[in-house]
């Protein structure tokens, strides 16, 4: 494997991430979230506001998300010739993209049932003021919170269960090499921070094209 391709990803992917992973709510600003642990009374959860449904699993099947899921890391692995069993011909091309998006539907399908198990939503809400320190700590820390029906605080075990399960299954059709708990660990880790670029990305890109639109 070549070592500079996890962070070559993590860029390509996040630049192109737009509807990566966590679709945005209708609100777009993040209500202040409570405390992971359980309130004392319910009635002292503020409820998250209502918004729009998160989107079923067979409608990401094809969907812009689907597609940045799969045609940039396509094109990276083809340009870093990885694998290397797959050479750099059309075939090597297609093999790639059908294993990312094989992959991006996998995750999707463990993701969500993570999500019916334990009522976990994880799109992305912005903070939308602060400074630039602030605000980047916020999308790298909500990344891994989602929010529980009542309001509250919950880990994003979706999140961890997607890109850490969608690569050790992706490995099953992958090169024997690659068949390993260093190997899931690397790539998981590496899909984990797709999503973290992803979400500082959802963080400032309102107010760049706002302020490009100024000029």
């Amino acid at each position: 494997m070549k070592t500079g391709l996890p962070a070559l990803c993590i860029i390509v992917f996040g630049l192109a991430g737009t509807g990566w992973a966590q679709d945005d709510p209708a609100s777009g600003i993040a209500p202040a979230l409570t405390p992971v642990t359980a309130p004392e009374s319910p009635a002292l959860v503020a409820p998250v506001p209502v918004e729009t449904p998160q989107k079923p699993f067979y409608k990401k099947l094809f969907t812009p998300q689907a597609v940045m899921s799969t045609l940039p890391g396509a094109a990276v692995q083809q340009l870093h010739d990885w694998p290397g069993e797959w050479g750099q011909t059309g075939a090597g091309f297609e093999k790639r993209a059908a294993s990312l998006y094989g992959q991006f539907v996998i995750g999707a399908l463990i993701e969500d049932g993570v999500k019916t198990v334990h009522k976990e939503d994880t799109r992305y809400r912005r903070l939308g003021e602060g400074n630039f320190f602030k605000r980047t700590g916020h999308a790298v820390v909500t990344t891994f919170v989602a929010h529980k029906p009542d309001g509250t605080g919950t880990p994003a075990f979706s999140l961890l269960a997607n890109s850490y399960g969608s690569w050790a299954i992706a490995t099953l059709w992958s090169p024997r090499e690659y068949r390993t708990p260093g190997s899931i660990a690397q790539w998981g880790t590496t899909g984990l921070g797709v999503t973290v670029v992803a979400d500082v990305f959802r963080e400032f890109w309102p107010d760049l094209k706002k302020h490009l639109h100024s000029k």
